[in-house]
């Protein structure tokens, strides 16, 4: 054998099929990506004809909705307004048909299906090939060509043809399912005689593209996305220009609307891009696959030494730029890395920031415009669907990198690369996408988008290392449960925390979402008592204000579990001393192959922090409630805000507690900093978590912590709603927090040996030392103890999910509503854009309703004028003449009341309380003369002038505002 032949030897290597190729996913994601983009395009241009008037914008125009802003002011005042708003829209904007976006999207995909049963035809048909039958009468290249297929195993022989005109010693394969076509070039049957291990690799090659069905998903994604480019990309186009055209002819609507569509357009050719970026880079990936599974049937790796680059020459570094960015667009590599990929496996286990940066810019893009088709459980439904394609995406390639950094002793990969270019990926696409910007390039604060790369290196970081630490342990015959295991955390983890993003974390990018003063005013209404200072009180509720969504969902609790009970149930179990059946299943056999699994740290040094962590949550929780009992307020009076107190400084302080543990033991923990410190985190915080319940339940037995009750008692029930409120802040935000402090301090270090080298990754690039005597360090009471922990962790987060809930008992739950979040409007808008709000609230309603009781005020006032005397003495008078137009007033307050709000700020200033005197007035009138209370009557009457003279100004200015549209 040659030397360069023998770099390409399979002796020793790890086997490429290790937990699968990971292309699977990435493909359905380029599916899934058609499928959401023709819909999108569908909906729009849908909705263009339903709603051709665009009375939904008139709805959101008349909620206060300013078209100069971003989506986040047209969000809130479409919050503000929440019924009116749903109301006009279902008078208003004609209902289109449910099933019209999903049949445009059926018969998209039948086309597609279509295209993919014709176009192997089409090829064949155009490119004049001949059966190889006819090409070799003697049937000798026929026998040679079936003996391939035994080799490959296929169980269908495909169809092998010849295309004489082509002069290359190369082929190709096309086709459709269970119908394949080997396409040989003519000059490859040239050179089979004199080249037979080429020819025979070439084949062998083509053969395991249709063995590992690349030809199906391949010639199916092609299908998917040439009908894209052909009908819906076009009629997209034009309904783009024809709307940019008429928003154009509009002062108001014509720049915003020249941003967004710009911006549309720019993210639809950067979404094309990704597309043909994504699917050059899986067809690349997939051929270096091709060409293990060819060396591993029996081809010669001499058939690859003879085939080189055409455009290999060096020119500079000009020439090597470009040849660079024009090899990112091939489905073929070049053979300089076929080669290498064959010499050695790392090429296949390495993952791309190319992969990683589309993967996340092309789900972002999806979850952008899954988001688009309605709230609730749409939101969710695309988070979930994204994080699943990303986490198998992203978690088979970690996996993969761990698996073959355990099994020759290389490199593991600490997740810190990886993490970043997902992250960037997704911000990009978030910007692409303009979810949040609305009709600006960028939003507000588009510094929110760097949570996007935290949560991405997160769980990047923690899935390398889990990886890392769980091959380590894993006793079994095969990888598969174990990865299905890691997978599933990795999914959970980062679902929920996508989740969170698409539902609550991105409106931070365009501003403040909630409303401070709301929910101080709830928290002084629903928890009476000694009030609290008014900054503590705001403090409260600001936090309040970004912990809410946490709180309230209890996926985080489970998400966060699996962060830090996976590790240490991996670290109870230790590593393993001998030789697994899968590490010997995975390493083919060869000269020097080893495995050793080595040391893990120190479980003793982990279970030291955690339980120094535990004592000083405990004690911190103690501290709390002698200092609040300090200050309890006397027998007798409602302790409402004094829980309110007490909840928020247990929170503050066991947080405290957990976060420094975790930065601790992160710290001193080099190898696996993230799971360590997550383990520490998870057992403090259980540790806080359970004091806090069981000195509640036992509040009053101990004078100097007595803070709600000052008899004894044993009280469970009265602990666990207090208890439930701190639990997924403790144990499921502070976890998340604590892993990340683990991921700062592993970056700093890096850092910190970039600068003194050969320092920096030392923990990462030195073997692990082999393992300790099992029977010593592996005892069953470490197992147990950790056992127990896991148990009480699963047993609160059931608890915590149960339907059962508190039912608002534990005095820290709110009355507020969607409405009540939504921060007030403060700013007047442009004068231009107040003249078109005023109309269109004037338009869908608001001006019969003015009408309406502006005459019912003038109905009595009219009665009074006329014979004011009989109106104030005769009941029967008044009942006849006074009363319906009472109980049209007070009809008419309500009304108003359910209309949108004004859109002038100063006018909505003085408005709901005009509106509520004036149903005050109008029922005080119907009652008095019902009951015959001359005195509340005459009372009524004097009120009903006074009201009459204040709204009797309000239609005028309000259709002076609007005037200034019609004007112009």
């Amino acid at each position: 054998m040659s030397a360069d032949a023998a770099l390409l030897s399979p002796s020793g290597r790890v086997d490429e099929r290790l937990l699968g190729a990971g292309t699977g996913p990435r493909f359905i994601l380029l599916i899934v990506l058609f499928l959401t983009s023709s819909a999108t395009v569908a909906s729009a241009i849908s909705h263009s004809l339903t709603d051709p008037r665009n009375m939904s914008v008139g709805c959101a125009l008349a909620a206060g909705a300013d078209p100069r802003g971003d989506y986040l002011g047209v969000g809130v005042a479409t919050v503000r307004a929440d019924k009116a708003f749903r109301a006009c829209l279902d008078r208003f904007v004609p209902h289109a048909s449910p099933w019209l976006v999903p049949s445009a999207v059926t018969a998209l995909v039948l086309v597609a299906v279509a295209l993919y049963w014709t176009l192997p035809w089409w090829r064949q048909r155009h490119r004049r090939l001949v059966p190889v039958e006819v090409i070799d009468r003697h049937g000798e290249l026929p026998a040679v060509l079936d003996e391939l297929v035994d080799v490959a195993g296929l169980t269908r022989r495909p169809r092998f043809v010849v295309a004489p005109a082509a002069r290359t010693a190369s082929a190709v394969v096309f086709g459709r399912w269970r119908r394949h076509v080997v396409c040989l070039h003519g000059g490859l049957v040239v050179v089979r005689h004199r080249d037979p291990l080429r020819f025979r690799a070439v084949v062998l090659h083509e053969v395991a593209h249709i063995r590992n069905q690349d030809v199906d998903i391949t010639y199916a994604t092609v299908a998917l996305w040439r009908v894209f480019l052909f009908t819906v990309l076009p009629g997209y186009v034009v309904w783009a220009a024809l709307s940019l055209h008429v928003s154009l002819s509009s002062a108001v609507f014509g720049a915003p609307s020249l941003v967004a569509t710009s911006r549309d357009m720019a993210a639809t050719a950067a979404m094309i891009a990704f597309v043909f970026l994504a699917r050059a880079d899986i067809l690349r990936t997939r051929e270096l696959y091709a060409d293990a599974d060819a060396l591993r049937w029996g081809a010669d790796p001499a058939g690859w030494l003879g085939a080189t680059d055409r455009t290999n020459r060096d020119r500079g570094r000009s020439g090597t730029a470009l040849r660079a960015f024009v090899s990112l667009w091939r489905s073929h590599p070049d053979w300089e890395r076929r080669r290498q990929a064959l010499a050695d496996t790392q090429e296949l286990f390495r993952s791309s920031a190319l992969t990683l940066f589309l993967t996340g810019a092309t789900a972002s893009i999806c979850a952008g415009q899954l988001y688009g088709f309605g709230t609730g459980w749409v939101i969710h439904l695309a988070a979930d669907t994204v994080a699943g394609l990303i986490a198998a995406t992203v978690g088979v390639t970690l996996w993969r990198a761990a698996a073959r950094a355990v099994l020759t002793g290389g490199r593991a990969p600490s997740g810190l690369r990886a993490g970043w270019w997902l992250g960037v990926g997704l911000a990009l696409g978030e910007v692409l996408t303009g979810s949040v910007s609305g009709w600006r390039v960028l939003p507000r604060h588009p510094e929110v988008f760097a949570l996007l790369v935290v949560i991405s290196v997160l769980v990047t970081c923690w899935t390398a290392q889990f990886a890392d630490l769980v091959l380590r342990c894993w006793r079994g015959r095969s990888l598969r449960p174990v990865f299905a295991v890691g997978l599933l955390a990795t999914l959970v983890v980062f679902a929920m925390s996508y989740d969170w993003w698409q539902s609550s974390g991105k409106l931070f990018a365009a501003g403040w979402p909630y409303s401070e003063s709301a929910i101080r005013t709830a928290l002084q209404q629903d928890l009476p008592g000694p009030a609290l200072g008014g900054s503590t009180l705001t403090a409260i509720a600001v936090v309040m204000s970004v912990v809410l969504p946490w709180e309230a969902d209890t996926s985080l609790l489970w998400a966060a579990t699996a962060l830090w009970a996976l590790p240490l149930l991996a670290w109870a179990v230790g590593a393993t001393g001998s030789t697994p059946t899968w590490v010997i299943r995975a390493l083919q056999p060869g000269e020097g192959t080893v495995w050793q699994a080595g040391r893990l740290p120190s479980f003793r040094r982990l279970a030291l922090a955690s339980v120094l962590g535990a004592g000083g949550a405990c004690l911190g929780v103690v501290v709390v409630l002698a200092r609040l009992h300090a200050v309890r307020p006397p027998t007798g009076q409602l302790l409402g805000q004094q829980v309110l107190l007490l909840v928020t400084w247990l929170v503050v302080v066991v947080i405290a507690v957990v976060v420094a543990t975790a930065a601790v033991t992160g710290s001193a923990t080099p190898r696996f900093p993230v799971p360590a410190a997550a383990g520490a985190a998870g057992v403090t915080g259980l540790a806080g978590v359970t004091a806090v319940f069981l000195l509640i339940s036992a509040d009053g037995c101990v004078s100097g912590l007595a803070t709600l009750r000052t008899t004894c008692a044993w009280t469970p029930g009265g602990a666990w709603p207090l208890t439930e409120v701190v639990l997924p802040l403790v144990l499921g935000l502070a976890v998340f927090v604590s892993a990340f402090t683990a991921v700062v301090a592993m970056a700093a270090r890096r850092l910190l040996g970039a600068a003194r080298p050969g320092t920096g990754d030392r923990a990462r690039r030195s073997p692990l030392p082999p393992p300790r005597d099992p029977a010593r360090f592996s005892g069953p009471a470490r197992k147990a103890a950790v056992a127990v922990i896991c148990l009480a962790a699963l047993t609160l987060s059931t608890a915590a999910s149960l339907p059962l809930g508190t039912g608002g008992q534990s005095g820290v739950r709110t009355s507020l509503t969607r409405e009540d979040l939504a921060p007030a409007r403060t700013t007047t808008p442009s004068a231009e854009v107040l003249a078109l709000e005023s109309d269109a609230w004037l338009r869908l309603g608001g001006r019969k309703l003015l009408a309406a009781i502006t005459g019912e005020l003038l109905g009595v006032v009219t009665a009074l004028g006329d014979d004011g005397d009989r109106a104030l003495t005769d009941r029967g008078y008044a009942a006849r003449v006074i009363r319906p137009h009472c109980l049209g007033l007070q009809t008419a307050a309500q009304q108003l009341g359910a209309y949108f709000p004004l859109p002038d700020p100063a006018l909505q200033q003085r408005w709901p309380a005009l509106l509520a005197q004036a149903r005050t007035i109008g029922a005080d009138c119907r009652r008095a003369i019902d009951d015959g209370k001359r005195d509340l009557y005459v009372k009524s009457m004097e009120e009903i002038l006074g009201v009459a003279e204040r709204l009797g100004t309000v239609l005028p200015q309000v259709t002076a505002e609007a005037g200034d549209r019609r004007s112009r």
